[in-house]
């Protein structure tokens, strides 16, 4: 018997950088960043089948009355580290999405593009 291991298809850092750039091609980049989970979470339970794997890399644990999910935190720090995302102020509330048009492009070139349709549905969920 051979054990196989591979990776996912798409990481959990992959899938909050084509949320992020979907968010700057709508225009959103203040974001509440309680609501980042919260989105994501509500976003995958109403997910189309042949979409699940894009949540293969990422955990959840529901509580009482919260969402969380150290992988989409691990993520949006590692955006941080290179400049893509930083937080408006001391309390971290609202998250700051330093993208550009182009660069928001390059980022969702290599993504699938039902996913693209997807990530661009998740965006617009975030409101403005």
């Amino acid at each position: 018997m051979s054990t196989s291991c591979a990776l996912p298809r798409i990481s959990a850092l992959n899938f909050v950088r084509y949320l992020f750039a979907s968010l700057a091609k709508e225009r959103n980049v203040i974001i509440d960043k309680e609501k980042i989970v919260e989105n994501i979470f509500a976003f995958k339970s109403n997910i189309k089948p042949e979409l699940v794997y894009a949540f293969n890399d990422i955990e959840f644990r529901t509580g009482i009355d919260n969402i969380v999910s150290p992988d989409i935190d691990a993520s949006i720090n590692n955006l941080q580290t290179f400049g893509v995302v930083g937080k408006l102020n001391p309390t971290y509330e609202k998250m700051v999405i330093y993208l550009t048009d182009q660069d928001a492009d390059y980022i969702l070139e290599s993504c699938e593009p039902n996913l693209r349709k997807a990530m661009s549905e998740l965006a617009s969920s975030f409101g403005r």
